[in-house]
């Protein structure tokens, strides 16, 4: 076995001792991130400093308001000031002068819950005036303004196609005291397209948005000579249709080589009267028209008639109403409906049936009459109109709406001599 000897002992037990208390000091030097050798190291340079200052007062003579600076970094700024009316470290009095500190006034803002003092508004200042208004273009319309259209027209020389695109209509006017308008339009190219195509109704809008295109066929020779037609309506269910305007474009000086769109005031064109006398008043007719393809078969249901012809101050006529098919200027077909008794607003109600074939329809016309029945003498005819793919207007407008259209279509309809 070994002995250990007194010093031995003592040497092992001091080494853990002394190692443990290294460590320790090592974790307090780095926990005070080396806060204690600074500590030391400013405190000698504080000491050296003061024996500095001590020495340059001594020989530097003494001034009154003097600002003494103890120490300058190496960047030549102060490292602290003596504060003036403190007495220095080593009991010197030094005096530091300040400059009169004068309030400058400052102009306090309200705040937003204060009251406002109406005595400090200035009425003549510009922020009160109302903005100008800009300058307004003098409209190419006489007279109150019937709105503005927007379209679009685009030509493809390769198909011989021109497609007018309606956009929208602004500003309309109404036509009766509801405020308001049912608008649509109605589109032809004339003289080479006299087809005219019709737009939606859109309801109760004086700013109506169509987004609808219609497409004609025009060789590319013959487009200078064309002028785009665009008529507006308001639609009436109960009586004939109020005209708006119209909108007119020539094409001659017109580049259709993009697409190219038109904004264009609305203008009422005034009515063509006839040159010795004027169009007598002989009342409207309502009827509708509907074609079924498959059973080739014409149906025209007369509904009513308003405003008709008196024939003498205490006498009202006995209507009734006969629908012929011609085609080539002959009649092919004739039906009638029952007669109304001393009416001015009959109403009929009844459907007449034709059989027509398809290829047919694009040749023929109808003539609808109101007719007084006279059962002494001869009848006498109260008014007419035609109805057919070579008629203008609301009839032309009537019988393409029957072509395109798979339910009947109705309208009323003037009377003519």
């Amino acid at each position: 076995m070994f002995r250990l000897t007194a010093v031995e002992l003592v040497l092992l037990c001091a080494v853990p001792f002394i190692a443990v208390i290294t460590t320790l000091l090592i974790l307090c030097i780095c926990c005070d991130n080396g806060k204690w050798f600074k500590g030391f190291r400013l405190q000698s340079k504080d000491f050296k400093n003061d024996n500095i200052t001590h020495s340059l007062a001594q020989a530097t003579p003494k001034k009154k308001n003097d600002l003494t600076i103890l120490d300058t970094n190496r960047a030549g700024l102060p490292d602290a000031f003596v504060i003036p009316g403190t007495p220095p470290a080593h009991g010197e009095v030094v005096a530091c002068p300040q400059p009169p500190i004068t309030p400058r006034p400052m102009d306090r803002q309200h705040s937003m819950s204060s009251k406002l003092d109406p005595s400090t508004f200035d009425p003549s200042s510009d922020m009160y005036k109302p903005p100008p208004e800009p300058p307004r273009k003098k409209s190419l319309v006489e007279g109150p303004s019937l709105g503005i259209l927007n379209f679009e027209l685009k030509y493809s020389p390769d198909m011989n196609l021109l497609t007018i695109r309606l956009i929208e209509a602004r500003n309309l006017q109404p036509q009766d005291f509801s405020g308001t308008a049912d608008p649509y339009c109605k589109v032809t190219v004339l003289p080479n397209c006299p087809k005219t195509m019709q737009s939606k109704v859109l309801r109760k809008t004086l700013n109506p948005q169509f987004k609808e295109s219609f497409v004609f066929e025009i060789p590319e020779f013959d487009l200078h000579r064309q002028t785009v037609k665009i008529q507006l309506y308001d639609f009436d269910q109960f009586s004939r249709d109020d005209y708006i305007g119209d909108v007119i474009l020539p094409l001659d000086n017109v580049d259709l080589s993009d697409k190219l769109e038109v904004w264009k005031e609305i203008k009422k064109l005034k009515e063509k009267k006839m040159k010795n006398t004027e169009i007598p008043n002989l009342g409207d007719i309502m009827f509708s028209l509907s074609y079924l393809e498959t059973a080739e078969r014409l149906n025209v249901v007369i509904l009513k008639a308003r405003n008709l012809k008196q024939l003498s101050e205490k006498k009202d006529p006995d209507p009734y109403v006969k629908v012929s098919v011609f085609h080539n200027g002959k009649r092919l077909k004739k039906k009638k409906t029952t007669s109304k008794h001393g009416v001015l607003q009959p109403v009929f109600n009844e459907a007449l049936v034709f059989n027509v074939s398809k290829n047919f329809l694009k040749y023929l016309k109808l003539e609808v009459s109101v007719i007084h029945d006279n059962r002494v003498g001869q009848n006498e005819v109260l008014g007419k109109v035609v109805v057919g793919p070579d008629s203008h207007g609301e009839e032309l407008a009537h019988w393409n709406d029957m072509i395109t259209s798979s339910k009947a279509v109705a309208r009323w309809h003037r009377l003519f001599p």
